[in-house]
Parts: C-alpha cells; sequence; structure tokens
C-alpha cells in the first residue's frame, strides 16, 4: 500500500512541474498557445484542399491515362484521412475537457457542436473516397465525385468552425449583451473577418499542396513507386500550392494596400508603421518561391529543407489569420458604452412644463423665515393671530 502510495505522490509531483515551468517561463506560455492555435488549423485547412486536389489527379491519371497520377490521389487521401480523423478525435477530446456541459440553448456551444459534427460528416466521405479506391475503379466519376464532395463538406465545416471562434471571442467581451450577430459576421465585406474568409479557399488549397509535397518526399522510401514517380509528382503538388497561395497573396496585398491607405487617411500609420506592414507583405513570398525553385528543379528530392521550410511558414501564418478571424475592433464601441454607462431608473420622471407657461414659481419660506421677517407665513397662520389678539382676556 505505501508502494502504490509513493507513487501517486511521485506522479502528482511530476504532473506540477510543466505548469511550474510554464508560471517560471512565460514566453513557453505563449509558444505553446500559437502552437496550439496554429497546427490545428494549418492540419484543418489542408484536409479540406486535399479531397479536392486528389481529385483532380484522379481526373489527370484519366486524361492522360498516367498511373502515377491515380498513386499520388491514393497517397493524397491516405494524408487526408490522417488529418481528418486526427482532428475529429482531437477535437472531441479537447471539448470533454473544456466544455463542462452542454447547454441547448446557447448559441455559442450550439456553433462549435456543428463544427465538430460537419467535421465529422467530411471525415466519413473522406474515408469512403479511400476505402472504395479498388472498388470503384470502373465507376471513376461517383468516386471523383466523392472526393471533390468530402472537399466541400470540409470547407463548409471550417467556415462554421471559424464563425464559432468568432462568436467566443465576442461572448468574451464585457459588452457581449449589446453585440447582435449582424454586428459578429457581417462587420463590412472589406472588414477584417471577411477578409480573412476571402482567405479561406486559396489557403486550403495551397496548405494542401505544401502537404502533399511533404508528404509524398517523406512517403519516398516507405512507398517506391520509382524516381520518376516521385520526381513528376512532387512538383505537380508545389505547383498547386504555388498558384493558390499567390492568389492569396494578391488579396492579402490589396486587404494591406486598402489598411495603410485608411491608416493614412486618418493619421494613424507613419512612415515606419508603412515599412513594418511592407516588410510584412515581403516575408509572405518566401513560401512561392521556394515552391518555385523545387518545381523547377530536376531533382525535387533533393530539395526537403526548402519544401519543410516553405511549410513551417505557411504555417506560421495561421497565427494572423486567427487574429484577423477573432478582429472585432470595427464593432462600434458607442452602444457598448452606452449599456455599461446607462444610469439606473431614478423612479417617477420629471414632467416637463406646458406649452405657454412659465418656469415653477420660487417655494414659499418656510415658517421660520416668516417669523424671523415679522410676516405670516401663510393666510391661515395670520388668521389665528388676528383671533388671538381679538379674543377677550378672562
Amino acid at each position: 500500500m505505501n508502494f502504490f502510495q509513493d507513487v501517486l505522490a511521485q506522479l502528482t509531483i511530476w504532473a506540477a512541474l510543466p505548469k511550474q515551468w510554464l508560471q517560471a517561463y512565460p514566453f513557453l506560455q505563449t509558444g505553446i498557445d500559437a502552437l496550439c492555435v496554429t497546427l490545428p488549423l494549418a492540419a484543418l485547412l489542408a484536409f479540406a484542399g486535399l479531397g479536392f486536389v486528389s481529385a483532380m489527379a484522379r481526373i489527370l491519371s484519366i486524361t492522360r491515362k498516367r498511373s502515377s497520377y491515380d498513386k499520388c490521389a491514393r497517397q493524397l487521401a491516405m494524408l487526408a484521412l490522417i488529418l481528418g480523423w486526427s482532428l475529429l478525435i482531437a477535437g472531441r477530446v479537447w471539448l470533454f475537457f473544456v466544455q463542462d456541459a452542454y447547454t441547448p440553448d446557447s448559441l455559442p456551444d450550439f456553433m462549435v457542436e456543428l463544427s465538430w459534427i460537419l467535421l465529422g460528416l467530411a471525415v466519413l466521405i473522406s474515408s469512403l473516397y479511400f476505402a472504395l479506391w479498388k472498388f470503384l475503379v470502373k465507376v471513376p466519376v461517383l468516386h471523383i465525385f466523392m472526393g471533390i464532395v468530402s472537399s466541400i463538406q470540409a470547407c463548409i465545416a471550417v467556415a462554421v468552425t471559424l464563425g464559432a471562434t468568432r462568436m467566443l471571442s465576442a461572448y468574451m467581451r464585457p459588452d457581449a449583451s449589446s453585440i447582435t450577430l449582424g454586428d459578429i459576421f457581417f462587420p463590412g465585406w472589406l472588414s477584417p473577418f471577411w477578409f480573412a474568409l476571402y482567405w479561406t479557399l486559396p489557403l486550403a488549397l495551397a496548405m494542401a499542396g505544401a502537404g502533399g509535397a511533404m508528404w509524398l518526399a517523406i512517403r519516398r522510401k516507405r512507398e517506391d513507386f520509382g524516381r520518376d514517380h516521385y520526381n513528376t509528382m512532387i512538383p505537380w503538388c508545389t505547383i498547386w500550392a504555388r498558384n493558390a497561395w499567390t492568389i492569396f497573396w494578391l488579396i492579402f496585398l490589396g486587404a494591406t494596400v486598402a489598411e495603410i491607405q485608411q491608416g493614412w487617411q486618418g493619421d494613424a500609420f507613419t512612415g515606419r508603421s508603412v515599412a513594418l506592414e511592407s516588410i510584412k507583405v515581403l516575408i509572405w513570398l518566401v513560401p512561392p518561391v521556394l515552391w518555385t525553385i523545387v518545381a523547377r528543379s530536376a531533382a525535387p528530392m533533393r530539395h526537403k529543407l526548402s519544401l519543410l521550410l516553405a511549410l513551417l511558414i505557411a504555417v506560421a501564418f495561421m497565427l494572423p489569420y486567427y487574429s484577423q478571424v477573432t478582429d472585432l475592433s470595427s464593432l462600434k464601441a458607442d452602444a457598448a458604452q452606452e449599456t455599461l454607462v446607462e444610469p439606473l431608473d431614478s423612479g417617477t420622471p420629471e414632467t416637463a412644463p406646458q406649452d405657454g407657461s412659465l418656469a415653477a414659481p420660487e417655494a414659499a419660506p418656510q415658517q421660520g423665515d416668516a417669523q424671523e421677517t415679522g410676516q405670516p407665513a401663510t393666510p391661515d397662520a395670520s388668521k389665528d393671530t388676528k383671533n388671538k389678539t381679538a379674543a377677550p382676556r378672562p
């Protein structure tokens, strides 16, 4: 019995060590929080785009009559399957520990549960797409349709997940009672939230291509389909990533220019701020440059470090992407301030004077004041004094 108590005490001490480390080194907590945001979001976007990219490879295997595209499509479908099930299980575990109990009348809880259910449907369709590969060889149209539907379902799950995240951020504000659904989801077509939604589809395809290229490089020894297969398919995946990221970067550039112009008119931007924004824009040009180098290389397998670096930089963008989604600075603060500073009800309201009437007369002097001046305070008081003086003495 003492042995088990000692083991339990040691486990308790070891379990308390991470918390002590996080308290001693706050930057570790910040790094862990950043990883908990970037990695799941990048995996979710990659899962949403892999179904479409795999279906396109399946189409090319039929039109060009090359088996390499079919093999690549199946490898990408396997990656989508791994990412989907990992996200589904990890999401359910996270909800189990974070949510105390499901409240049917709570809209944020409903949005969170709905996002998980939609992700489950996407994972189910993706699993069927991969499991029925050999059985639907003679029905390629149905098979390709399943891959595209899984990607569309995953994109819907991504949109609902982003909406649930934004709603949770709005409900954590002190002025949450004054915020409407229109303020949360429709702050303006050129607001940071909608710019993030415009980026979602290109980012999903870019993350799918980048993750697929890295996955093929990793599976080179496990699935030996020949050097020509990987020399063809890795550049094909990087071309997908480069083109999709270029579309995203152009939208990002337009959003940055609009933000700088708006801030410049309001004297909120300086030359230093413009320089910092320009550096941020140029940093996100590094991934497509690396993918272009790999795509034009005669030996793409030798550029594993370039693939890894491009993927890491693309994953790092998930943090500002998440910040754009949860940005509530465009909400009007006037209504919130009125709600927070609104005075309490002070009983019966005062009635305004009628039209044509003068201001209320001054109050009559008190009785003590009247006695001091030698004048009666009221007519009744004067009558009483007269009666007293006229009364006969006994």
